[in-house]
This record gives C-alpha cells, sequence and structure tokens, in this order.
C-alpha cells in the first residue's frame, strides 16, 4: 500500500487552477491540512443517513428523571439493529412557564431494553408524524432503526447517571412570558449503542412545558 504523504509549509499564496496536482499541505506535526466544502453532516445527511425527531408542536411537559412514567424526547436503539446512534444534536425550546424552579436538564439512559416492548419497558408512545431524514424531500421514519418517542413507562425508573445537559433554562421561577432556546452540539461525543434507551430529562418536576428536537447519525458497528 502506497505511504500518503503531505508537504510540511505554509498556506500557498497561489491561486491554482483546475487540473492542477499540487502536494496536499501538512502542519509540523505531519498533519494533513484540510479546508470545509460542506457542512460537517452534509454527506451522511445527503446519504439518508441523518435523521431528526420532535415532540408535537404543543411540546411536552418534560418529567423527572426518576418517574417510571416518562414524558418528553426519548430515543430506543432497539437490540440487534447493529448500528449506534451518535447524536448529533438537542435543542430545547421553553414554551410554557411555570411557578417551581427548574433545575438541571440532562440525559439519561437505561440498558437492557431488548427489540421493544418487554422489560423494562411497559409503554412505548411513538413519534411518527415530527420524524424523518434530514433530506426533507424523505418523509417518515425512512432507514432509521431507531423508535423515537414522547412517552415511556418503565419497570425500573431512570437513574441519574447521565450527563449534564451543555444548557440550563434558569433556576428560579418564571411566570412570565418566555421564548428561551437551548441547544447542545455534540459532534459525536455521545453515542447511544444497541440495547438501549436514551431520554432528555430534567431533576425537578418544574411543570415546564417544551418543544424538543434531536438529530442523530446512524453508524454501522
Amino acid at each position: 500500500m502506497p505511504l500518503t504523504q503531505v508537504q510540511v509549509n505554509a498556506p500557498s499564496a497561489a491561486s491554482y487552477g483546475d487540473g492542477s496536482t499540487p502536494p496536499q499541505l501538512g502542519g509540523k506535526q505531519g498533519d494533513a491540512i484540510v479546508s470545509q466544502l460542506h457542512g460537517n453532516y452534509y454527506t451522511q445527511a445527503s446519504r439518508g443517513n441523518v435523521y431528526y425527531a420532535s415532540n408535537a408542536g404543543a411540546g411536552a411537559a418534560f418529567s423527572i428523571y426518576s418517574n417510571t412514567t416518562y414524558v418528553g424526547l426519548a430515543l430506543i436503539n432497539p437490540a440487534g439493529s447493529n448500528k449506534n446512534l451518535s447524536i448529533i444534536k438537542v435543542n430545547v425550546g421553553l414554551n410554557v412557564q411555570a411557578s417551581t424552579a427548574m433545575s438541571t436538564w440532562a440525559y439519561v439512559w437505561q440498558t437492557e431494553v431488548g427489540s421493544g416492548l418487554g422489560t423494562p419497558l411497559s409503554t412505548i408512545t411513538k413519534i411518527t408524524a415530527t420524524r424523518g431524514s434530514a433530506i426533507c424531500t424523505l418523509g417518515g421514519q425512512g432507514a432509521s432503526v431507531a423508535i423515537a418517542a414522547s412517552g415511556l413507562v418503565f419497570g425500573t425508573a431512570l437513574a441519574w447517571s447521565g450527563r449534564h445537559a451543555a444548557f440550563n433554562a434558569g433556576n428560579a421561577a418564571i411566570t412570565v412570558g418566555l421564548g428561551t432556546s437551548c441547544t447542545e452540539d455534540f459532534d459525536g461525543t455521545m453515542i447511544v449503542p444497541p440495547n438501549t434507551v436514551w431520554c432528555i430529562s430534567q431533576s425537578v418536576l418544574s411543570g415546564w412545558t417544551a418543544c424538543g428536537t434531536v438529530f442523530w447519525e446512524e453508524v454501522p458497528l
């Protein structure tokens, strides 16, 4: 197999024409220097391998993690899917105020969920209308292996063993109108393997209502 080599140098001051074959520019550690032509996930999205799911437009009263009945936005990666769900981005838009102070948002999960219903899940409220491929002309779930849900009933409540969200909606009661949008970019730093359910949750039952959206990429094992 031929070696791929780079040429360590300062960026060129020249503008090359079509058909030119200059050497690959390298940094001082032998790293290849490249520039981005498209968005980070354009190639995967254009090939129909990036998906989204949102709860209803009216939002949902996201439940506290310790309830066995979960309300919010969740992804189930069934056992035997042979794919990892790589979370790309989460957005939570708060649309109804509450008199109880918000606390921490987090991502919590539970393993050994099998292929769907069964221990530990006795109920799944599936999301069908507001999910699909990142390609706007492809409706429905496409070829996604994931089950998106706005509600779940667990045999055993989720534990606060997940990861705190990078955003917080505030630590005091909000009783006036609001338009808070909280976003976190993951860039491949959170992976939901097969046989796992992943949920957006919070640490108190605040009564806030929020519209949630999650984008994910599906990667073969």
